[in-house]
């Protein structure tokens, strides 16, 4: 008799240690985790021992509608100090999601900061399905979009001198300005190598032409941007600074093997990912080693596709360089390279025009792709969501109250998050 006991009482042991195995051993554990896998092998695993409970698989967002989907991959420029009717067209009636700040659309931090507090305004007017996102170039040295109210930055070239640690907290510093006032995106550092003394657009702009020194630079100027709350933009993809002459004129043309690119600008962007970058600019150049058809960069599916979104492994925005450069301009209308953008696989475009006309006509045009099919939906509603993911990165501060003193330059601004 005893020795039935002693036989129940260990069966009853036995299933309360099966029982709760699982649980003290937590999620590691679970159906579906590696550690199940590895600790139970199963060469036909059922379905309910590879897929995770119904109730914990986060929902598909819902698609988003044509206009609100193709309005976020637009940026939208505008010229003077005040919202123009025209802007307000394309954010209200296009829903585009970005705006770019140009040096003449404010006069001072104050003005600057009660711009961008109408800009969000009309966002949320508009129904955006994030945030609008305010971005503007702020390089250091001669590309300076905002200088009052923001930590000033020396060229890149200069500021490397500093050695990583130095980049950092300068650019760190500059950017607590910006996010101050509203910024979200800046469209920097510049991760071109210079290695062509002909170059006529990089120069000091690059931290230099030795990738085991620009890397880490460049790397080092993320990371102070995302300290001082906003985004930034590895530019100007596949690399400037190795050709000469000037995008902003011509198209200019880069003779570099796909060997000779693997070896330079590759690795200073792969630093820039890898030290988390939001976004990548694509630009104008033609680089027949990258592609053979001569397409130029930031309209080549195999660049921006092929090279930067699979090869370096790229799951950020991709953003063209301005539109409205001489070098695109003698070549293609607005409406033509926008659509050549998007169907190079740019998710978010800058338009780069004053005239909100002719941007309304692009915006068309991209849509009259989608619905004849020329451009996938799918696509779009990929391109739309990164977007709007790194509009949500960021959290939007905007100045609620703007005291400008009489008697001092000083800038006081009070800051409510939204």
């Amino acid at each position: 008799m005893r020795r039935r006991r002693l036989i129940l009482h260990g069966a009853l042991l036995l299933l309360l240690v099966v029982t709760a195995l699982p649980a003290a051993l937590g999620p590691r554990l679970s159906p579906g985790s590696a550690g199940w896998r590895a600790a139970i092998p199963s060469p036909t695993p059922s379905p309910s021992a590879t897929l995770a409970p119904a109730e914990t698989v986060p929902d598909r967002p819902a698609p988003l509608a044509l206009d609100v989907a193709v309005g976020q991959m637009m940026a939208a420029s505008f010229g003077g100090p005040s919202i123009t009717a025209g802007l307000r067209h394309l954010i209200l009636d296009e829903k585009v999601g970005t705006v770019l700040i140009f040096r003449d659309n404010f006069t001072d931090a104050a003005g600057l900061a009660r711009l961008t507090a109408q800009l969000q305004a009309l966002g949320r007017e508009a129904g955006l399905p994030a945030p609008l996102l305010v971005a503007v170039d702020e390089e250091g040295g001669r590309v300076m979009r905002v200088t009052d109210g923001v930590a000033g930055l020396p060229s890149e070239l200069e500021l490397g001198r500093r050695g990583p640690g130095g980049v950092r907290a300068a650019v760190a510093a500059t950017a607590s300005g910006l996010h101050a006032l509203g910024i979200q995106l800046d469209l920097a550092p510049v991760a071109d190598l210079r290695t062509n003394p002909a170059d006529a657009v990089i120069g000091d702009r690059s931290f230099g032409g030795d990738p085991n020194l620009v890397g880490p630079l460049v790397a080092a100027a993320v990371n102070g941007l995302h300290d001082g709350g906003v985004g930034a933009t590895l530019k100007h993809f596949p690399g400037l600074g190795g050709a000469a002459g000037d995008p902003h004129a011509a198209m200019p043309t880069d003779g570099e093997s796909l060997n000779q690119w693997l070896a330079t600008q590759a690795r200073t962007f792969k630093a820039g990912i890898d030290a988390g970058a939001d976004a990548i600019m694509t630009t104008a150049v033609v680089v027949p080693g990258l592609d053979p058809s001569g397409t130029p960069a930031l309209f080549s599916k195999t660049i921006v596709t092929g090279l930067l979104r699979q090869r370096l492994q790229f799951q950020g925005v991709i953003v063209t360089d301005g539109l409205g450069m001489g070098g695109i301009t003698t070549l293609y209308g607005l409406p033509d390279a926008t659509v050549a953008a998007v169907r190079a696989g740019n998710d978010l475009v800058l338009l780069n025009s004053v005239d909100a006309a002719y941007q309304a006509s692009a915006i068309e045009a991209v849509k009259r792709q989608v619905r004849s099919g020329g451009i996938g939906m799918e696509q779009i509603q990929l391109s739309a969501g990164r977007v709007i993911a790194l509009r949500a990165r960021w959290p939007q501060w905007a100045p609620s109250v703007v005291d400008v003193s009489a008697t001092t330059p000083a800038i006081e601004i009070a800051l409510t998050r939204r």
